[in-house]
């Protein structure tokens, strides 16, 4: 009827899909995202009166830059209200924990298999 593969493909979906928390998962992609846009420590810095003022540039392109990407996201939510981006971080660790879950299961029935040989 159903294949062990499918029901621990469907079980981890499923149990990733509702325990997780795409407002962290988000925060962490931001947060790169941002690390990779906004240049770091550059010249101009010989002494601390210029490293702080650099400081206080780069601190304020860093939030500048975020506050542009959420503002992007709820735009984005608003013009797709029915693929909303939580919900696509919620399809995608689905998607990832069922396929991990079918590959364990797959690697330990061909240990099992390999075993009884």
């Amino acid at each position: 009827m159903f294949s062990m593969d499918w029901l621990f493909g469907q079980a981890a979906f499923i149990y990733a899909f509702n325990k997780i928390k795409p407002a962290v998962i988000v925060d962490k992609i931001i947060e790169a995202s941002v690390d990779i846009l906004v240049p770091g420590r550059g010249a101009g810095e010989s002494n601390w009166f210029w490293r702080n003022v650099r400081s206080l540039e780069r601190d304020g392109d860093r939030i500048s830059k975020e506050l542009d990407i959420r503002a992007d996201l709820r735009n984005w939510d608003r013009e797709f209200p029915y693929f909303h981006h939580e919900m696509i971080v919620r399809y995608v660790a689905g998607f990832l924990a069922s396929s991990v879950a079918v590959a364990a299961w797959g690697h330990l029935r061909s240990l099992y298999s390999s075993k009884r040989r």
